[in-house]
């Protein structure tokens, strides 16, 4: 994945709009002990030992004495044992909230629904066994990797789903996570294996079937023709790839767990290998591990024989031109093999290695054919070869050999070379998934820069008579406003690689260096995973992103320090979430601030206003002084000039129909901002208009400004303190064109550039100020597409929500910049110029 993202794909997908919740879980109970599903599972039921105890808190201390209750009978005793114990093996081990999408960008991460009804005819549904690369649970075999999204992998499965595939036969996939069965598929179908049917062809009747084979028989019974001249006997006998693929898969699993002494390793082994004809009764653990390393390697010597064969035939598959049901039995198997040895989950010497260093090199290109046709993909969800997915669920059953496992440390290993290498978990890390929003009420977030004039405040309704009532209202309030927006376990990194995920931590007792000040800089997310104070609507189902730097005014006095050559140290402080440290800390607890010189005071107090912290950083450092006294063709009051009038002309000209209370309270404090005189009596459309002209005169201007520059910057071939103030305040006028959050009727909603808006220099000045390496230190980026920006404004813009849709229209104006913001998605490529 990204995130991931990596997070989460393209910024998760969207959603009907109805209220969304963000796609979150609880803290996740200790994976349980289940029996996992893995191919050639043995006949004989098998029961795992308990996965290695992990120290669980102790029990309260038991409260004053109370009366004894009388004992129940011990028939009841019993039964209420058996309903805890029911009610624990259906608790799901990934929570999921009611109602979230499942899906984030094209993965699936929650747990797969019940049907909504019956199969149609002729499409029956299809369960699949299904896994994670991790559950996100702090698992021993998972570490501290991220929740991994559910991905089918099963052999026996996958060979259904290949052989209708290729047969042009229709259904629905229902991927069912082997470690976290849904409840409703435990229900339905008692047995609850994979893989299993309902409906035709493939099922029996109206309820779930199972059974490989019979569902196999019910699929030629169909009378498809394609299917059955796939499975017509061949050159090569379905039977000789399943002998030494099984062999060559299973052998080497038996090599890694060499050894074990458990009950359950020893069931294991006979699972494994004793229909096989590969367990010697009596044989010493060490000459146990050599034989079946080599009788691995003998098998996999064995199929390299029949592909090395096919290649030199120039047919690409035993079925010639097209595969065959060989073909989707070698190709299952030996995708297995193959991860067991990617991973190293086998005795072999050799591993972790590829096939072809242990004698097979022609099996991964056949693969590499298979990959090629459509079938691949829709069976696997993916083009690679590494399932990290199946060889954790996997894994699970070799756990039965704890005692040869390091406590699982040995397994944790070998899954995560896989992770690293799975395309579709990507190895990164990812940002935990945080508990469910509270069903509070929404409240505006910060404005964009605590310098920024803030707009008139909406007339509050009338709370009611008792003024109790009222104390206790703005009591419970003051008690929600203690709680953070975000909740963050205790002990976690708030860092996911690069990013901050969690609140900024704080500089705790420490005092700045000197000459290496402090300072607070004003952030936002992309998207607070449904849990905006906004409102839930605002976000979506859009996971949440790390948060990032925007405000102008935050940034001109980085930018300036950078170029100056003073170091400082950043904190970013949310503008939706501000941390308590900092709170606490400044009393006015706006941004920017500073504290240490150049800068702020050597007193260990934070200060604000940058005005005033830029006229005391010149009188603190002579290098930073020059950089501001620096002349060029162009002004610092010429941008100011301009700036809010672009900025603020856009967003004015987009809430412009407001009927709010509030948000026309919002709208007077804008027209102040974008430097218009309000008309009493001006209907919406004709502000939008007046606004429209006005911003794109502003625009006009900075067009002349920047696109009238015979060198890179104002200040000549480095940036001036114009340049500063430009750059800062087009990056910001860019986003909002970007988004759509715009009254033109070319930007509005869709989005446009400024080019199209007539300041087609502004880009190529921008990204000549990305070029330099104070941009990235700054706004901690080199993307053109902020989030961040719209972010920050949600609070005010929900004051208008009538012009919003109640926030749905937000959501879509944020996810024009979510999908192109590498930091939030990463996966995203811009197009390439012509």
């Amino acid at each position: 994945m990204g995130c991931g993202a990596s997070k989460p794909k393209d910024g998760e997908a969207p959603m009907e709009p109805a209220p969304a919740k963000a796609k979150v879980i609880d803290d996740p109970p200790p994976t349980s002990a289940k029996e996992a599903e893995v191919p050639a599972v043995p006949s004989t039921p098998m029961e795992p030992e308990p996965e290695p105890e992990v120290p669980q808190p102790k029990a309260p201390e038991p409260v004053a004495a109370a009366p004894e209750p009388t004992p129940a009978p011990a028939e009841e005793e019993d039964e209420e044992e058996d309903e805890e114990e029911e009610e624990a093996e259906h608790e799901p081990l990934v929570k999921w909230p009611e109602n979230a999408s499942i899906f984030i960008g094209d993965y699936q991460f929650g747990p797969t629904p019940a049907p909504p009804g019956p199969p149609k005819p002729g499409v029956p549904y299809k369960a699949i066994l299904s896994g994670r690369a991790a559950y996100g649970t702090g698992h021993v075999l998972d570490g501290d990797r991220p929740l991994g999204p559910i991905m089918p992998y099963c052999p026996y499965c996958c060979r259904l789903t290949l052989l209708m595939l290729e047969s042009g036969m229709e259904f629905v996939p229902i991927l069912i996570d082997g470690s976290d069965k849904p409840k409703w598929f435990t229900d339905a179908y008692e047995v609850a294996k994979t893989p299993a049917f309902l409906g035709q062809p493939g099922g029996n009747g109206d309820e779930w079937t199972g059974e490989f084979e019979n569902i196999l028989g019910n699929l030629k019974a169909s009378g498809n023709a394609h299917l059955l001249a796939m499975c017509e006997p061949g050159d090569v006998a379905v039977e000789t790839i399943e002998k030494h693929a099984s062999t060559a898969g299973f052998a080497s699993a038996l090599s890694f767990i060499a050894g074990t002494t458990t009950e359950g390793g020893k069931m294991l082994m006979m699972g494994l290998g004793g229909e096989a004809g590969l367990i010697e009764e009596g044989e010493p653990a060490d000459e146990f591990r050599d034989r079946m390393v080599r009788t691995a390697r003998d098998a996999f010597g064995e199929l390299e024989k029949i592909f090395a064969e096919l290649a030199s035939s120039g047919e690409p598959f035993l079925g010639g031109d097209e595969p065959n049901q060989a073909d989707v039995y070698a190709l299952t198997m030996i995708l297995f093999g193959h991860n067991i040895y990617l991973g190293g989950l086998t005795a072999d010497p050799a591993a972790p290695c590829q096939l072809a260093d242990v004698g097979a090199p022609s099996l991964m290109p056949y693969v590499e054919r298979w990959m090629e046709r459509p079938s691949y993909l829709k069976c696997y969800r993916t083009k690679s070869t590494v399932f990290a997915p199946a060889m954790r669920n996997f894994s699970n059953m070799l756990m039965m050999a704890h005692d040869v496992m390091d406590g699982g440390k040995r397994i944790y290993t070998c899954l995560e070379r896989l992770r690293e290498l799975d395309v579709e978990y990507d190895g990164k890390e990812h940002p935990p998934v945080i508990g469910e929003p509270s069903a509070e009420e929404p409240k505006p977030a910060e404005a964009p820069s605590a310098e920024e004039p803030e707009p008139a405040e909406a007339p509050t309704p009338a709370e009611g008579d008792e003024a109790t009532a009222k104390q206790e209202e703005e009591e419970d309030e003051e008690e929600e406003d203690d709680e953070p927006v975000v909740p963050w376990p205790e002990g976690l990194s708030p860092y996911v690689g690069d990013y901050l995920y969690g609140p900024e931590p704080g500089p705790g007792d420490r005092k700045p260096e000197a000459g290496k000040p402090f300072k607070a800089v004003l952030s936002a997310r992309a998207s607070y995973g449904g849990r905006n104070t906004a409102g839930e609507l605002v976000d979506g189902d859009a996971a949440l992103g790390p948060i990032m730097p925007f405000c102008p005014y935050c940034a001109r006095i980085s930018l300036l320090l950078i170029e100056s050559g003073v170091e400082f140290e950043a904190f970013l402080i949310d503008a939706g979430d501000k941390p308590d440290w900092f709170i606490n800390a400044y009393d006015k607890a706006e941004t920017p601030a500073m504290m240490g010189s150049p800068g702020g005071l050597d007193d260990g107090q934070w200060v604000g206003e940058s005005k005033d912290i830029i006229a005391r950083a010149c009188e603190q450092n002579e290098k930073f002084k020059e950089l501001c006294k620096r002349e060029g063709p162009i002004t610092v009051e010429q941008i100011e000039k301009y700036a809010n009038e672009v900025a603020f002309g856009m967003i004015l000209g987009y809430i412009a129909p407001t009927e709010e209370e509030s948000g026309k309270g919002l709208a007077m404090g804008l027209h102040k901002q974008a430097g218009l005189e309000p008309i009493e009596g001006e209907t919406g459309a004709a502000l939008r208009e007046r606004c429209n002209a006005h911003f794109r005169a502003g625009l006009a201007e900075f067009e002349k400004m920047i696109g009238g520059l015979t060198t890179p910057f104002i200040g000549g071939d480095t940036p001036s303190k114009a340049d500063v103030f430009a750059a800062t305040t087009l990056f910001f006028s860019h986003n909002i064109a970007e988004s759509g959050l715009c009254g033109d009727s070319v930007a509005m909603d869709k989005g446009a550039s400024l080019a199209d808006l007539g300041a087609p220099s502004v880009v190529p000045y921008l990204q000549r100020w990305m070029e330099r390496p104070s941009w990235k230190k700054a706004y901690k980026t080199t993307c053109m597409y902020s989030t961040a920006v719209i972010a920050c404004l949600a609070g005010w813009m929900m004051m208008a929500k009538d012009v919003f849709d109640d926030g749905r229209k937000l959501n879509l104006i944020l996810d024009n910049l979510r999908r192109r913001d590498t930091d939030y998605n990463p996966d995203f490529v811009p197009p390439t110029k012509k």
